[in-house]
């Protein structure tokens, strides 16, 4: 039997060797000044394509079998007997709490150093497949590795992700351990949640944490900044820390403040602090306990996402849709309502615009009034919202009183509708989208409602979130950071991403959004441009109050049901003995070769 019978193609080696034998090379013609020199033995081939009788020899042997060798040991042969090795299958549980350092020692290397302890039990010919849980489970090693290569990738092994279900790693795991047994190695004893088939091996130890439960940095509409923050305890009793804020440059005494604050068993402290203009990254550092990961949060910057606003609408028309207070053709009392917004200049072009006809300007989109007609006819529903857009989200329609043309009919995709008539609808154009609206503002409740000041909120956070650059500076462990490249020819950009503690860069490949969403450790990173501009700073934070809660993490052991799992493992003592014998007849086949080219000059008597 062969572990791999496509090896086996490789055969096709011997009729090749045949072929050649079969088919000599032609060469050419030579004078000589006398014959007596060749004798009968040193004949060669006819020249041409023509084939000859097989002269069968020592080297047309040796290639032969070495060729037929070389296709079984592609073949991967399995000697008699050769069947199941042992096959040790791990599911190492990736939370961060498994990170924590407690009094019987750091989880980690507990745990690293009862599954080494497995590996080293193992016979030479067994498997190891080890698996790390997450919300994505990746194998660490395998599936069925070697025990000396699956112990090396034991390094690689980083626990650092927030709270998951382990099911899915667990899963994964039986799959792979077929009707065998697995092991996982996490830090709750829970019995119940696990099969039978599950060796559970728990190394918590409950022990007091504080955590940085939540960071976020704001901007104000005067642009200052603020910094909040989020304390926590997880204790029997209260705590009082030094919450300590600095900037994170590189000269970190540049600036730096603190608070000290009180926290109650299981409760939460808010703090803010007030940060200097043009401040860059800072740092939330709480002190030393028994969860590392959690007492540091790094903040970066919130990106520019201002969305620019233009209106080429009458002045009575602003005035009935709320865009202005007054007679002046602009909108600065939207400007005012909505923040992170202000108007295009000249030299500027808006990002969203305010129209009686819709405009096709690249880059821009628009809200337009359609002109309507002579007949007025007056809804107040029930409306048929097309509610998966975001466009609609929270919007109702309730009691409202819409007036439009009931002989308008409006080009695009229908977002609110009043049975066959379209009220709003949408047109994407390259990105750019244009909202069309049948309503007559004199006669409408519409724009006196709650719905219409939320419906043009979502219209400006929705252009913003396509506008060029980063939605979000700040993310946490498990959320994706964003970046949208303008608009341009190429059909790909290339970035490299930088991570400032450590010096690793690493290049990465999008289209048209790059979205990065593997971020393992907290820390600060770099993103840079094909051209070598630096794009983005970006901070990452851990942040999950059940990880950070260590009150419930107990230690224990339950063996599992049933046998060991196993796998199909041939031996690879005959494929290395193969191997010898394959070089020893290319050995010998080099050797006749060179014995048979030698001049072969007797010296005869006169």
């Amino acid at each position: 039997m062969f572990l791999h019978p496509l090896g086996l193609l490789a055969l096709f080696a011997v009729p090749v060797v045949v072929g050649l034998h079969l088919f000599r090379r032609r060469f050419r013609p030579r004078p000589v000044s006398a014959l007596f020199l060749w004798t009968d033995e040193d004949r060669v081939a006819l020249s041409g394509r023509r084939r000859e009788r097989l002269r069968t020899s020592a080297s047309f042997w040796l290639e032969v079998l070495a060729a037929l060798l070389f296709g079984l040991t592609l073949g991967g042969p399995r000697a008699c007997g050769a069947g199941e090795a042992d096959h040790l299958v791990c599911v190492l549980d990736a939370s961060a709490s498994m990170g924590a350092v407690t009094a019987g020692g750091p989880r980690r290397e507990i745990a690293l150093e009862a599954l080494r302890a497995r590996i080293d039990r193992l016979g030479p010919r067994a498997r190891v497949t080890i698996i790390a849980s997450g919300s994505r489970p990746r194998l660490l090693a395998g599936p069925a590795a070697f025990p000396a290569e699956a112990r090396t990738r034991l390094a690689d092994y980083t626990p650092s992700a927030a709270r998951h279900e382990l099911s899915t790693a667990v899963g994964l795991g039986r799959e792979l351990a077929g009707e065998g047994a697995l092991v996982l190695v996490t830090d709750r004893f829970e019995t119940d949640a696990w099969p039978p088939e599950v060796e559970l091996v728990a190394i918590g130890e409950a022990s007091a944490n504080t955590a940085i439960t939540h960071a976020a940095r704001y901007r104000r509409s005067d642009g200052s900044e603020v910094l909040s923050v989020t304390v926590s305890t997880f204790a029997g009793e209260s705590s009082e820390v030094v919450v300590r804020v600095r900037a994170s440059a590189a000269r970190p005494e540049a600036w730096a403040t603190g608070q000290r604050v009180t926290v109650a068993p299981g409760a939460r402290e808010h703090l803010t602090f007030e940060l200097p203009p043009e401040t860059g990254t800072v740092e939330v550092v709480l002190p030393d306990d028994a969860l590392a990961i959690d007492n540091t949060a790094f903040l970066a910057p919130a990106p520019e996402r201002t969305v620019l606003l233009a209106s080429t609408l009458e002045p009575d028309q602003a005035v009935q849709l709320g865009w202005s207070t007054s007679s002046a053709p602009s909108v600065p009392h939207l400007q005012n309502v909505l923040p992170d917004t202000a108007l295009a200049g000249p030299e500027r072009r808006p990002h969203l615009l305010f129209a009686r006809d819709p405009r096709a300007v690249r880059g821009t989109s628009t809200l337009s009034l359609a002109r309507l007609g002579a007949e007025r006819v007056d809804l107040i529903g029930p409306f048929l919202l097309e509610r998966r857009l975001p466009l609609l989200d929270g919007i109702t329609l309730e009691g409202v009183v819409w007036s439009a043309d009931p002989e308008l009919t409006l080009s695009g995709v229908p977002l609110v509708s009043a049975g066959n008539l379209a009220l709003v609808t949408e047109t994407l154009v390259g990105g750019d989208r244009a909202i069309r609206l049948n309503l007559d503002p004199k006669r409408s409740s519409l724009t006196r409602s709650p719905d219409w000041p939320v419906f043009l909120t979502n219209l400006v956070n929705l252009r913003r979130d396509e506008l060029p650059g980063s939605t979000r500076t700040n993310v946490a462990i498990g959320e994706a950071f964003e970046y949208r490249r303008a608009n341009d020819l190429e059909p790909e950009s290339t970035y490299v991403l930088e991570d400032l503690a450590r010096g690793e860069r690493r290049e990465l490949r999008a289209r048209d959004v790059l979205v990065v969403d593997d971020f393992e450790a907290p820390g600060r990173f770099r993103l840079w441009g094909s051209d070598g501009r630096p794009l983005e700073e970006i901070a990452v934070r851990f942040e999950d109050a059940r990880e950070s809660d260590l009150l419930g993490a107990r230690s224990g052991q339950r063996p599992a049901t049933g046998a060991a799992a196993s796998v199909r493992a041939g031996t690879s003592r005959l494929q290395t003995v193969l191997l010898v014998v394959i070089t020893a007849l290319i050995l010998c086949d080099w050797m006749v070769l060179r014995r048979s080219t030698r001049p072969a000059v007797r010296e005869r008597g006169a």
